[in-house]
């Protein structure tokens, strides 16, 4: 009699331990449905009901003392209400419940799974909250609501920390919430991953002159050319913030060290002629553009700023005509004045032309090259000229 009666406690015993562990396995086994409706194209009203009786599983599971403390529960669940998130797009309360409980249950699981037993599923939840994240930035930030954006883009950069995409959005989104040194942090964090894109370079560096850090903007500016030596507005963002120090004579000499490193660098030459002229270094800037031409026949903005030298130099001449007394001698110093700010026009021309030839919609030098002609008097030119603009 004693015998039957243990093997009847012992029975019990094993059967309650197996109705504990059968919560977590119905949780599993209608999971494993809701995947089989994705690769089916089930509908989403259909794979809620789904994925509703698998957090149900759990929710018993959570209040039994025996699978309480479950890690393989807690991993489970995290990924379940994941995709409950990530599936229910009626429903914003529910699904941002169900955020919640996921990022929870993530974190209760990462606790009890010392030897990282479930980490791949972890990882899953982790990704399904990220899509969630995902479109809610994307469409926060497509409204203009950019903090919220960051706060969706820096959730999926948190989980997936080596993604440059996602650093870099949410840099973008924290620059456009005026969240700048959020903003630094997560461009620093991308050029680490990935310092490849060039750009990326400048918008930090923008970023930096936002804040009116001109030092941390320069060198930002400086590290991205001495990775991409020939990226035209890099050169370009440095030589800005020399010109407005003042400093163009320092950085003329860092253009010519690295003309001397490479000799036959268009874009070098052609940034030379830029710093000259800015520090009234006018031959060496026309020698400098002529250079770059030399090296590329076909350099549009190098044809454009050599016409444009000219220009220049024949507007000192006629503003000086401008000023001289009226008098005779004032007339004939005017009148010789006049001829060199022709001869200079007559110059530019050829130039002007060939720029506008390589880019012909252009209408910056398409009113540059009518200007030419009106001021040397070729009014048959000038009008054509001004027919095709105006059909722009």
């Amino acid at each position: 009699m004693k015998n039957t009666i243990l093997s009847l406690l012992m029975l019990t015993t094993f059967t309650a331990a197996v109705a504990q562990k059968s919560e977590i396995s119905a949780a599993k086994q209608s999971y494993a449905l809701y995947e089989l409706g994705l690769q089916t194209k089930a509908e989403n009203a259909k794979q809620l009901i789904t994925l509703n009786d698998a957090k149900v599983a759990t929710d018993k599971a959570m209040v039994n003392e025996k699978t309480k403390d479950n890690g393989e529960l807690w991993a489970y669940r995290s990924l379940i209400l994941s995709a409950i998130s990530a599936t229910d797009t009626l429903n914003k309360s529910n699904a941002e419940n169900a955020f919640k409980g996921a990022l929870e249950s993530i974190n209760k699981a990462k606790a009890l799974d010392s030897k990282s037993d479930y980490a791949k599923i972890i990882e899953s939840a982790e990704n399904n909250l990220s899509v969630t994240m995902q479109n809610k930035g994307l469409a926060a930030f497509n409204s203009k609501n950019y903090l919220e954006a960051y706060n969706s883009f820096k959730y999926i950069a948190t989980v997936l920390p080596k993604d440059s995409t996602f650093n870099l959005y949410t840099a973008i989104a924290a620059n456009n919430a005026a969240l700048y040194d959020e903003s630094i942090n997560f461009y620093n964090k991308t050029l680490v991953i990935n310092p490849s894109n060039p750009n990326i370079y400048h918008e930090l560096g923008k970023v930096y002159l936002t804040k009116l850090d001109t030092a941390s903007a320069l060198k930002t500016f400086e590290d991205g050319s001495a990775v991409h030596p020939n990226n035209i507005n890099l050169i370009f963002d440095a030589l800005n913030i020399y010109l407005n120090r003042g400093q163009s004579a320092q950085k003329i000499g860092k253009i010519e060290t690295a003309i001397a490193k490479d000799s036959l660098n268009k874009t070098l030459r052609f940034v030379a002629g830029i710093a000259y002229s800015a520090n009234k270094q006018i031959d060496k800037a026309e020698g400098a553009y002529k250079k770059a031409i030399a090296l590329d026949p076909n350099y549009q903005e190098a044809y454009y700023n050599l016409g444009i030298l000219y220009i220049n130099r024949g507007n000192d001449f006629i503003t000086a005509a401008n000023k001289l007394p009226n008098t005779k001698a004032g007339q004939l110093k005017y009148d010789e004045l006049k001829k060199s700010f022709d001869a200079q026009l007559s110059k530019a021309q050829p130039f002007i032309e060939k720029a506008l030839e390589l880019n012909p919609k252009d209408v910056s030098t398409m009113n540059t090259l009518r200007e030419i002609y009106v001021k040397l008097n070729k009014l048959d030119k000038a009008t054509a000229l001004k027919k095709k603009i105006d059909q722009m």
